[in-house]
């Protein structure tokens, strides 16, 4: 799945003698972050799908109730990104990285004619490439609390068993405490994702032949929540885990270092 991800990571508000690259003039005699990051994200996610549609020409067979379909979803993503402070209150960045996915399609609540002796499993579908993408952060705070949103839109390519694509918006809005070294936050993770998948597979059955499908998905729960910490070493270099819960989980680590 895309995703995705999907690379899910805010700016943490690392406090150091440094200017945003314009309307410096606002930032006075304070202390800011430095403009330049170069970070690592460690994301997971499992999630469950909502189908858009579904085509399974199965001779016997004349459609498929979605309804009566499950899909499931685990991927894993690690990119790099490079981001810039441009104004006091925005962050914008850009990252690349490699995903890689499984998708489940339970079949085997599908009702098949009695003429038919089988009945079907489960489609899994295997895939992993290339996660391109960037987007925003709007942030404000002070020395003891900050409230951020950050955007990020990634796009996919692909390569695995069929003919699949993933697209994804993200959308995280947080809100924490700054004590000392130590940064945390609650949150949420709003995930828009299109998941397409076509081609043929084999149902396992002697003289059968290769049946063709195609299926597009999205995400079925569209928020999860969110806590997280952070640490910062110096004002060059932090890092921060996350953890998402709900109907869907994900796990998010981001080491950063800026300049």
């Amino acid at each position: 799945m895309r995703r995705k991800l999907l690379a899910l990571i805010f700016a943490v508000p690392v406090i150091a003698q440094a200017e945003p690259l314009f309307m410096k003039d606002m930032v006075g005699d304070r202390e800011f972050f430095e403009p330049w990051g170069v970070g690592v994200d460690i994301f997971t996610m499992e999630q469950d799908y909502g189908i858009r549609s579904l085509e399974f020409q199965l001779p016997g067979v004349p459609g498929i109730d979605p309804d009566v379909v499950d899909v499931e979803n685990d991927l894993s993503h690690v990119d790099v990104k490079l981001d810039a402070w441009v104004t006091p209150f925005l962050n914008v960045f850009a990252l690349l990285g490699r995903m890689e996915a499984d998708t489940f399609v339970d079949l085997g609540g599908v009702a098949l004619p009695p003429e038919l002796p089988f009945s079907l499993g489960t489609l899994e579908v295997n895939y992993n490439g290339t996660v391109y993408g960037g987007g925003f952060n709007l942030f404000y705070g002070t020395d003891r609390w900050f409230a951020a949103l950050n955007n990020t839109w990634t796009d996919t390519s692909l390569s695995g068993d069929f003919k699949s694509s993933v697209q994804s918006f993200t959308s995280q809005p947080r809100i924490g405490l700054i004590r000392g070294s130590w940064i945390g936050y609650v949150g949420a993770m709003y995930l828009d994702t299109e998941e397409t998948h076509s081609g043929e597979i084999n149902l396992g059955i002697p003289g059968a032949p290769a049946i063709p499908f195609a299926v597009k998905l999205d995400t079925l729960e569209e928020w999860n929540y969110a806590v997280g910490m952070g640490y910062v070493f110096s004002p060059n270099a932090h890092l921060s885990f996350e953890l998402g819960f709900g109907d869907r989980t994900h796990t998010l680590f981001n080491f950063t270092g800026r300049f």
